[in-house]
């Protein structure tokens, strides 16, 4: 079973996602706090890392760069996750392998996880 993390601060998505995914067959891991995504990693070995953008005081396309620029977490594919549709201006600067908006279509998420995690 392929192994998702999901990293967002609104409950309520969180939520929302942890149960499409596992509806979906994948393993899930759900936080809310950005400040554990390290611990989260190094604890559940993600095969992904759904991130949300806007995560209070952080910056999701922050923590992908240092992410993907990190020898420990390099490989995790990770795809960035907001309400903000002009995210694709930034995808390859901040190193994302994808980007789901919100609103999203539950199509259209599972398939983007799974393009990257086949």
């Amino acid at each position: 079973m392929r192994k998702v993390l999901v990293v967002d601060d609104d409950m309520d998505i969180l939520a929302v996602v942890e149960i499409i995914l596992r509806m979906h067959k994948f393993a899930v891991k759900a936080i809310s706090r950005w400040e554990d995504i390290q611990s989260s990693v190094q604890a559940f070995s993600p095969d992904l890392i759904l991130l949300d953008v806007a995560l209070g005081n952080a910056d999701g396309r922050i923590i992908c760069k240092k992410l993907k620029q990190s020898i420990e977490t390099t490989h995790i594919p990770v795809i960035l996750f907001s309400a903000h549709y002009d995210l694709v201006n930034s995808i390859h600067e901040f190193m994302a392998d994808g980007i789901v908006t919100k609103p999203f279509e539950t199509s259209y998420l599972v398939e983007t996880i799974r393009k990257h995690i086949a």
